[in-house]
């Protein structure tokens, strides 16, 4: 349940930011913003959150703060894709 819960949180984040940023008027703009996001969201939730003793949301050990993590590494996430993005669209 963890898991199904941080990729729909990291494309829900990655929609956001892709409206927000106003990306959905490029063709790609979406599509790396959603991807970003889960991708994000999976390494904060799997990876960080155990490491830093949060708990493991595929475990099911499930803590608010495993979920803040997941969602900040959605976010950290999405700034270095945009970034990035901006970058070589110039």
């Amino acid at each position: 349940m963890g898991i199904v819960f941080m990729i729909v949180a990291g494309a829900v984040i990655g929609w956001l930011t892709a409206f927000v940023l106003r990306a959905e008027r490029l063709s790609r703009g979406i599509g790396i913003n959603v991807i970003g996001g889960i991708v994000g969201c999976l390494i904060g939730g799997l990876i960080v959150a155990p490491l830093l003793g949060a708990g493991n949301l595929a475990a099911g050990n499930n803590t608010i703060a495993a979920v803040l993590i997941s969602i900040l590494g959605a976010i950290v996430a999405l700034i270095v894709v945009n970034l990035l993005h901006a970058r070589f669209m110039r």
